[in-house]
């Protein structure tokens, strides 16, 4: 069972949308933009006790009440009959599902009653959109709901609730206590209850009742008697959950994230029993409140890698939650005119996976931003986030963001961030790889070429092998030689918002301000020039130059076509 497409019209703040699906779903956007409702779609469409309710006149796009509600899942079932999913699916469906069937279509639609000012759901189910039929039902329970178990968390969920649902499921069957624990309890809670009513202030109390009472009516015969009314089947509310210290003793469970990581694996001890009658779909909501980043890992680790959590939507602010995601579908949601989402299945490139959580929390700090500048390392994102400084400080706040790759390929970044309708720019250096003796690959203009679907250009030939290996200068003159040849080229990957170094970052800074540099090695009593310098220990010295550069030399920078990937930043983020 593939968990295919989502489309939803006239709900909420969704007039029209249609998402494609996995099984694990993270849905991103910035707040207020509708994730919550995204998930609220699949509770009333798969959720019975969510969709009893009926639906509010602000269940209704626009509150329009005179459109349709309509909320459409595409479930694929052809990879596998003989998965224990697809069974379930064919046995709740039974005659409306043809035997080889490759997709179903589960559907909810709501007019509202202006008498009963709400709208009634009605569900349809088949393998033809055009042709669902309904659902057979009996009063709000669908036959569906035998089959489906959503399983919702939001950010608020408190530890004592769930305990008291979930003690209460384990102590309510007549299987859970065997005769002699059942007979030993019933005696117990016998004395129990006769001591407490024995208590010298319940008698006080009773006495004291009673004799108001006569003030109201003098009744001969009125007698009072108050009583402890525990009971073997109400003892799951007294239970209460404990940590042990290490001496052995209570310690009561007082820290909000020992809390929420405690209530959390009882929803997952709870609904591992109903795995073999029901599809467990899990929609959960910012996990991460109250967690140290420690117990987020742990919680990434575990949402990724555990099987129960097969069917999953979740929203999330956080980086570390999504560290360990792999086999998953990005979706973000944004307003354009009206809300809209684009999605992207993303699986961990395997030469990636050494590095998956250094990408994965690049990828899910840079999916909430609407422009995203990548640079190379930090050297590039320590000066740019110095030039806005001056040029548009707030940029973050209105949607820009710098994301240095540093040592991942550009492509993995650009590919997903594109897909979700992100605006991407490219700041990177102009390099050159020795492939054969007298023959180099254009490694920097190739790597943008890739990037928008160009065909690469040929190897560079007629290399001095001699001046390669000990003329530094020679190799930055060969670069500007590749940068002047191919004009096209450069103007083509621009229109992109690719922009290719001549050089490289310092040999394009010194470009534009050759003196502060200088300078900078001169103070620091470096007999190198300020490239050399620069490069010399490119983290550290980027951070002094930074320090020291004046006001005109940000605006030279800036105003440089060097640099011209800032200008556009700030244009697209900015304006």
């Amino acid at each position: 069972m593939i968990l295919k497409q989502l489309t939803i019209e006239n709900f909420r703040n969704f007039e029209n949308i249609d998402i494609d699906l996995t099984n694990r779903n993270i849905v991103f956007g910035l707040n207020d933009i509708g994730k919550s409702n995204f998930l609220s779609a699949i509770r009333f469409l798969l959720d019975r006790n969510f969709r009893r309710n009926g639906l509010m006149d602000s269940d209704f796009y626009d509150k329009d009440v005179n459109r349709e509600i309509v909320i459409t899942l595409k479930i694929a079932i052809a990879d596998d009959e003989e998965n224990d999913d697809n069974k379930k699916i064919y046995t709740m469906m039974s005659g409306a599902i043809p035997s080889g069937a490759e997709e179903i279509f589960l559907q909810l639609k709501a007019l509202y009653d202006g008498e009963a000012l709400m709208g009634q759901p009605k569900l349809f189910w088949g393998v033809d959109l055009e042709y669902l039929e309904e659902i057979p039902s009996s009063q709000s329970y669908f036959e569906l709901d035998k089959y489906f178990n959503v399983v919702y968390i939001d950010s608020s969920i408190k530890l004592e609730d769930t305990f008291k649902r979930y003690s209460k499921e384990i102590l309510k069957s007549e299987s859970s206590l065997n005769d002699t624990e059942r007979k030993v309890l019933k005696n117990h809670i016998k004395n129990l209850n006769k001591s407490v009513g024995n208590l010298s202030t319940i008698k006080a109390f009773e006495k004291e009742l009673k004799d108001e009472y006569k003030k109201f009516k003098d009744d001969k015969n009125f007698k009072v008697s108050i009583q402890s009314e525990i009971e073997l089947s109400n003892i799951h509310s007294k239970l209460t959950p404990y940590i042990l210290d290490e001496k052995n003793e209570n310690y009561p469970t007082s820290g909000d994230g020992r809390k929420k990581i405690l209530a959390y694996t009882l929803l997952t001890l709870e609904n591992r029993r109903l795995e073999e009658r029901k599809i467990n779909i899990f929609l959960i909501e910012e996990l991460e409140n109250h967690l140290h980043r420690s117990m987020q890992i742990a919680l990434s680790y575990q949402i990724f890698s555990d099987e129960i959590f097969k069917y999953l939507y979740m929203t999330t602010h956080s980086s570390l939650i999504v560290s360990q995601m792999d086999e998953v579908n990005l979706i973000k949601l944004f307003k354009d005119d009206k809300v809209i989402g684009k999605s992207f299945v993303y699986r961990v490139p395997e030469d990636y996976k050494t590095l998956k959580q250094k990408l994965n929390q690049n990828l899910a700090e840079a999916i909430y931003a609407d422009v995203v500048l990548l640079v190379e390392g930090p050297s590039e994102k320590i000066l740019f986030e110095r030039i806005l400084k001056d040029k548009c400080e707030r940029y973050e706040s209105f949607g820009g963001y710098i994301l240095e790759v540093d040592g991942i390929n550009f492509n993995e970044y650009y590919r997903v961030l594109t897909a979700l309708g992100i605006k991407v720019l490219v700041k990177t250096d102009n390099d050159l790889k020795k492939v054969k003796k007298t023959e180099c690959n254009l490694l920097g203009v190739n790597r943008c070429q890739r990037l928008i679907g160009r065909k690469e250009i040929i190897n560079l030939k007629d290399i001095d092998p001699i001046k390669w290996e000990n003329d530094s200068n020679y190799i930055i003159e060969r670069k500007k030689f590749v940068f002047s040849k191919y004009p096209k080229t450069i103007k083509k990957l621009k229109e992109n918002n690719i922009y290719l170094s001549r050089v490289d970052l310092e040999n394009d800074l010194y470009e534009v301000i050759p003196g502060i540099m200088d300078r900078l090695a001169r103070s620091n009593n470096s007999s190198k020039n300020g490239i050399d310098y620069l490069q010399s220990a490119k983290l550290i010295n980027m951070i002094e130059l930074s320090k020291v550069i004046s006001k005109n030399g940000i605006d030279k920078i800036y105003k440089h076509e060097r640099f011209e990937c800032l200008g556009v930043l700030v244009s697209l983020s900015c304006r």
